[in-house]
């Protein structure tokens, strides 16, 4: 999976249209040029700047929900009351006005373009398109759910997408793409809950054997956090307890107590998941290990972080990461990026996209115009609507110090602060106690 552009509007804090441009200059053509691969035409990491509040957060929060919809508008979603969706909220207009959200891509060697607008009734319209000589149309879709180029789904209801209920139909067709897309990219979310949710899902990994132990050392050796040796502890429910959940799970549990108990047996197997499970460390020749809670918050979300980009990097996925940095050591952000930029360590072509305050993560500060094109900001307008501009559309002398001016406010993205205010606080909390 490689991305090629992604543009959304009416999402969030977002009101205008918004385009996300990983390509180089050098891809002029509809077609990949002799003697080159997709990778050598995309960015492999970009990175996202701006204020708190400004927006960044939300540029991956609308391809979030792109995925999203493609995943799940055909079965979870159509569960709620009304279909999901957050168009810009400061104005009436923007409420009731459509949202659009388009993908460009490649999936198994072949570019194709995916797009849909949604409204609050549901989706109002829909198209893919793939390249042979030119844009050649799969597929379209109208509000009323009638689809044309496809046989065997002539219509979908109004809240589910057609790239969605093909999956469930396994549509020969468009079901290898909405696998691609869906198994494509990976979402790492800042916070405890996301590293906890993380280490959970590694140590079952660990037991269907998709990593090894080995693997997490090395990756924690890289970092140099000291640790030697990991392990991890399982603790199984009882039995008894086993069947009570299983009994509470199942919405219609049989009345007869036999069956139920026979029913109960088998949900148990199936409950083989629902185990306490704790990683155990163990530092340098000691003999005493530590827990996760013992660890520091910065070791455990390179763990967690670094095993979903190893993943990324093998399978060549699409990394979406906020916030990066926010619990790591400059340095191994950094390396983390340098993984995707070398082709050596990068031979599936994978792609990260994140955000994050730190201008220096990219090492564009002197860089050439190829690197500024990976720099991205975001800020608000009058309007309070962000927007999302290139740090390439800038024009800046050979040598300027990229990083010095950004925090100098001259591209925006950076915070207006008023810090005399602090003055004002203090005072009043003086007069409010005298």
């Amino acid at each position: 999976m490689h991305l090629l552009r992604f543009t959304f509007a009416n999402h969030r804090s977002f009101l205008d249209e918004a385009t996300l441009d990983l390509t180089r200059p050098s891809l002029n053509t509809l077609k990949l040029p002799e003697g080159t691969s997709w990778a050598d035409h995309i960015h492999h990491a970009d990175g996202i700047y701006g204020a708190n509040a400004s927006g960044k957060t939300n540029v991956l929060d609308a391809l979030h929900y792109m995925l999203g919809a493609i995943g799940s508008s055909a079965t979870s979603w159509l569960d709620r009351p009304r279909f999901l969706r957050t168009p810009f909220a400061l104005t009436v207009e923007a409420i009731a006005a459509p949202a659009t959200f388009e993908l460009e891509f490649i999936h198994a060697g072949k570019r194709y373009d995916y797009r849909f607008m949604t409204n609050t009734d549901g989706i109002v319209e829909e198209s893919l398109r793939v390249v042979n000589t030119r844009w050649k149309a799969i597929f379209t879709r109208t509000s009323d759910g009638r689809v044309k180029g496809l046989s065997g789904i002539p219509r979908v209801a109004p809240r589910e997408l057609v790239l969605s209920r093909s999956a469930q139909l396994g549509n020969t067709v468009l079901h290898p793409i909405w696998e691609g897309l869906t198994s494509g990219f990976d979402f790492y979310r800042v916070g405890e809950r996301e590293v906890v949710e993380r280490l959970d899902h590694i140590a079952q990994q660990l037991r269907d054997q998709d990593i090894s132990l080995n693997e997490l050392v090395t990756l924690a050796r890289i970092a140099d956090t000291g640790i030697t040796h990991i392990e991890v502890e399982e603790h199984k429910i009882p039995a008894k307890l086993a069947q009570l959940i299983a009994r509470m799970l199942t919405p219609e549990a049989d009345t007869n107590q036999e069956a139920a108990e026979e029913q109960s047996s088998d949900d148990v197997k199936d409950l083989s998941d629902f185990i306490a499970r704790n990683f155990l460390f163990r530092h340098g020749a000691e003999e005493g290990k530590l827990r996760s809670s013992d660890e520091s918050t910065g070791t455990m979300a390179w763990i967690a972080l670094g095993t979903a980009v190893i993943k990324a990097l093998r399978e060549g996925q699409v990394l979406v990461v906020d916030e990066l940095g926010s619990s790591l050591h400059p340095q191994l952000s950094r390396l983390m990026i340098d993984w995707f930029e070398d082709p050596v360590t990068n031979a599936t072509g994978a792609q990260l996209i994140f955000t994050s305050h730190d201008m220096t993560l990219l090492d564009s500060g002197r860089g050439n115009r190829e690197k500024r094109e990976q720099v991205w900001f975001v800020e608000k307008n009058s309007d309070g609507a962000s927007e999302l501009f290139n740090l390439a559309d800038f024009p800046l002398q050979r040598g300027s110090n990229i990083v010095k001016q950004y925090l100098e406010g001259r591209f925006g993205g950076v915070p207006y602060t008023v810090p005399s205010l602090i003055h004002n606080l203090l005072n009043s909390h003086t007069e409010e106690t005298e």
